[in-house]
Formats: structure tokens, C-alpha cells, sequence
């Protein structure tokens, strides 16, 4: 016991030493020189940089009166918006995004299948799923198949390659068919003065085939140029629909009629609804070119100009032949995680022989990706625009929230026939998902939910789930 005491004194004589006597702490490293280059280097919080990698705000006084006007619209669509974002916390806070990802992808990430839902207002939901193949020699190669359905009477079939990406080319092959496709007669035409001529919104059947090559080549000065073509065939039926009344019962022939033309009945009157009867067999060819001078991070800002003309060439009897011409201008806005996006799209459709165009080849700016208000295929016509003012803001590195109004209208060959009081405006709000991969203003949006009133239509919720 006495030679156990001893072996102590040293470490007791240690601690009761004056601190002059510890041995001396390693120096501080020297606080990094935030004055300098530092081009390549991590975020560092010492010297003022968020972790994220983003610019710090720019001054107060510049953003004061566009937040105080915006103030208003942004904390309705929070209030709305609120069980998404406590939703989106809840994902990123488990992880739930991670833990499906690793259950339903391969290990070196390259072979995968993931989960899709598409809805909109008046269609039935289709729910599926996506497969990729990224084991393909060349950088940026994949095969891709996706198969969606909501019964035998909605079924969305689709399978793609895509060459390494300095190639630039694309090909791709789809199959879809539905019962509840919609017609709302060709013209700027409200839903009263539809119902007043005895027409309105009418559905159909369809089964739709299509090929299609691509190429794209980015070019020096921000240029981009594209080409494009396919190959089309088109059936369509007035039999069993859902989701409203047939097409032949609104915009049909009577019986005699019919049976004159050589149509069965009920069959769909050729002046109202051109190339109907006949289906299509169609072939496209087109080409691109494109000016993108925005930024590419998710709150950006730039302009961007867009121009392609496309040629239609009837195929198998089918007398179709006219040209496409589209042009799209789109200017962003971008501030510290928010962004006011406006874009003006107009498209015209020019014949080039005598047979009319087919109706399914008009030009229809209503759905999701223009007036949003409305629903795919309630207008149509020979020409069209679409206006869209769009504010959008961070909400967390998976959501961005949206406030947006669409206001467009159709008219006839080389926009004649354009009145202002046939603008048919919609207003909404909704949100984009990204996949968590990377910095959050590089991401991706897969999904979204946007939710639009329209004066002359009601509401209208649109919903497209691809979480990771």
C-alpha cells in the first residue's frame, strides 16, 4: 500500500503546479485570410459565408417595396401552403427521401425504379412507375421505361434512350390511351356561349402512337440549337368516355347524316371536329434554336428567347400538310431565395395544302404548362398566346412555393380574329419538389402540386408525384 501511494505523488504534483509549469497548448491556427481569392475553398463562417454557398443578401433598402407589395399574396399562399411545408419538414427531418432512394436503387446507383402519381381536375389519376438503366457505355447514357394506368381504360406507356451527352441525341416511343380526353369546340368560346350554341365540354376516346428523335447542341454565345422529328398515328372514338358527355352527342350528326357521309352512328360532324372520323397518321420535322442567358441556379435571373418551326406531312392517305411556328420569351427576376419569372409563349399554325388542319394538331394552350386554369384540350385553334407573370420562394432545400396568373386565348390563321375581351385569365398557387442531390438551387423539380381558379372554369388541382 505505501508503494501505491507513492506511484501517486507525481500526478498530484502536477496538478497543484502553477499553470506556468503545464506544457504549453498547441497555437490557434491563424484566421484565414477572407480578404483574399478564395475561389475553390469550402464555406467558411468566419469570414461571413453561409454554408450553403450562396452570396449574402444584397442591401435591405433595394428589396424594401418589393416585399412589402408581395407581403400580402405571400403570406395567403403560406397559409395554404402550411400542411406541404410542415409535410416537407417532416420528410427531411427522417430522411424518408434517403431510406427509399437506397431501398429502391441498386448500390452504385445506376439501376433504379421509383414511384409516379399524375392527377388533374376532371381526368382520372394514374399511378405507376419509372425504371432507369445507367449502366450504358458513355457518360450521360440511360435506358428508360415508365408505365402508368388507372384501369383498362387509362394506360400511359413510354421507353427511351439517350446517347452519351456529348452526342445530344434522344430517342423515344410511347403508347397512351384514355377515355376522358377533352374537346371544348375550336375558338376562344366561354362555357355560356358553348351551352348557348348547344356544344360544351365534351369527351373522347383515344389510343395515340408515337416515335420520336432528338438532337441538341449547345452553341458558343449561350446558344442552343435543336433538331427534332416523329412519327404519329392517332385513333380516336366517341364510344365509351367518362368524365362528361361524348363528342358525338354534343358536336355530332344526326343518324341520316351519318350514314350519307359513310359513318357509322353516333359519329362526329367533320366541319366541327376536322379529321376525327379519319384519325391521323401524321410525320413532323422541326428544328430549334434558343438564346438562354438566365442563370442556371434555382433563383436566377436572366432572359431566355426561343424560336422552332415544325413541318406536318400527312402519311398512309392522311392529307394533312401545314407548318408550326412557335416562339417563347421568357425574363427571370432573381433575388436571395425568391424569384418573379414572366413569360410570353405564342404558337401558329400555317396550311399548306387544301385539307384542313386536324384538330388534335391545333393549337392548345390550356393545361399545366400554360393556361393553367383549364384543362388540357378545352381550347383550340389555328393560332394562340399564353401570358404568365410567376413568383417564386424558398421554403426549404426540397420546396419552393408559387404564386402565378395565366391569361391566354386562341384565334384564327395568323392570329386574325384576336379580340381583348377573349382573354380567359386564371390564378394560382402551388409548390415544386427537388430531389435532394447536391446544392439545393442546382436541384431538380420532380413533383408538384398547384392549385388554379379560373372565372370561366372554377378550381382545378393538378398534382405530379415523382419524390425521388
Amino acid at each position: 500500500m505505501r508503494r501505491a501511494a507513492i506511484s501517486w505523488l507525481p500526478t498530484v504534483a502536477a496538478l497543484a503546479a502553477p499553470a506556468a509549469a503545464w506544457p504549453a497548448e498547441p497555437a490557434a491556427p491563424a484566421f484565414p485570410p477572407c480578404a483574399e481569392a478564395r475561389d475553390g475553398a469550402p464555406p467558411d463562417p468566419r469570414c461571413g459565408e453561409p454554408l450553403d454557398g450562396r452570396a449574402p443578401p444584397p442591401d435591405a433598402d433595394g428589396l424594401g417595396v418589393p416585399r412589402a407589395v408581395l407581403w400580402v399574396p405571400r403570406a395567403a399562399s403560406r397559409a395554404v401552403l402550411w400542411p406541404v411545408v410542415e409535410g416537407g419538414e417532416l420528410v427531411e427531418h427522417h430522411r424518408l427521401i434517403g431510406w427509399m432512394t437506397a431501398l429502391l436503387t441498386t448500390d452504385d446507383k445506376l439501376v433504379g425504379v421509383r414511384p409516379e402519381l399524375q392527377y388533374t381536375t376532371g381526368f382520372l389519376p394514374a399511378g405507376g412507375l419509372r425504371l432507369f438503366y445507367r449502366r450504358l457505355p458513355g457518360a450521360g447514357s440511360e435506358l428508360e421505361g415508365r408505365f402508368l394506368t388507372a384501369g383498362p381504360g387509362i394506360l400511359i406507356g413510354e421507353l427511351g434512350w439517350r446517347a452519351p451527352a456529348w452526342a445530344g441525341i434522344s430517342l423515344r416511343g410511347t403508347f397512351t390511351r384514355r377515355d376522358d380526353f377533352l374537346f371544348g369546340g375550336i375558338g376562344a368560346a366561354s362555357q355560356a356561349e358553348l351551352e348557348a350554341a348547344g356544344h360544351g365540354l365534351a369527351r373522347y376516346d383515344a389510343d395515340l402512337w408515337s416515335a420520336e428523335l432528338r438532337w441538341s447542341r449547345a452553341l458558343p454565345a449561350q446558344l442552343a440549337a435543336g433538331l427534332h422529328g416523329d412519327v404519329q398515328r392517332r385513333d380516336y372514338g366517341a364510344g365509351a368516355v367518362r368524365g362528361g358527355p361524348s363528342i358525338a352527342e354534343l358536336y355530332g350528326l344526326p343518324a341520316g347524316e351519318c350514314a350519307a357521309a359513310g359513318l357509322p352512328a353516333p359519329c362526329v360532324s367533320p366541319a366541327l371536329v376536322p379529321g376525327f372520323s379519319r384519325g391521323l397518321r401524321v410525320a413532323h420535322a422541326g428544328a430549334g434554336l434558343a438564346l438562354d442567358t438566365r442563370g442556371h441556379e434555382r433563383d436566377g435571373a436572366g432572359v431566355s428567347v426561343l424560336g422552332d418551326a415544325t413541318l406536318a406531312e400527312g402519311l398512309a392517305g392522311d392529307p394533312s400538310r401545314h407548318v408550326l411556328l412557335t416562339g417563347e420569351v421568357t425574363g427571370s427576376m432573381g433575388w436571395i431565395d425568391r424569384v418573379l419569372i414572366l413569360r410570353a409563349r405564342a404558337a401558329a399554325l400555317q396550311r399548306l395544302g387544301s385539307a384542313p388542319i386536324p384538330f388534335d394538331e391545333l393549337v392548345a394552350p390550356a393545361g399545366a404548362r400554360g393556361m393553367r386554369g383549364f384543362g388540357d384540350g378545352r381550347f383550340r385553334g389555328e393560332s394562340g398566346i399564353v401570358a404568365t407573370a410567376e413568383y417564386r420562394y424558398f421554403i426549404a432545400s426540397m420546396l419552393d412555393a408559387a404564386l402565378f396568373t395565366d391569361v391566354g386565348t386562341v384565334a384564327g390563321p395568323r392570329f386574325s380574329g384576336l379580340r381583348w375581351d377573349r382573354w380567359f385569365p386564371s390564378f394560382g398557387v402551388g409548390f415544386r419538389g427537388f430531389r435532394p442531390k447536391g446544392p439545393h438551387w442546382e436541384a431538380q423539380p420532380r413533383t408538384g402540386v398547384q392549385i388554379a381558379y379560373a372565372p370561366d372554369d372554377g378550381w382545378r388541382a393538378m398534382l405530379s408525384l415523382a419524390p425521388f
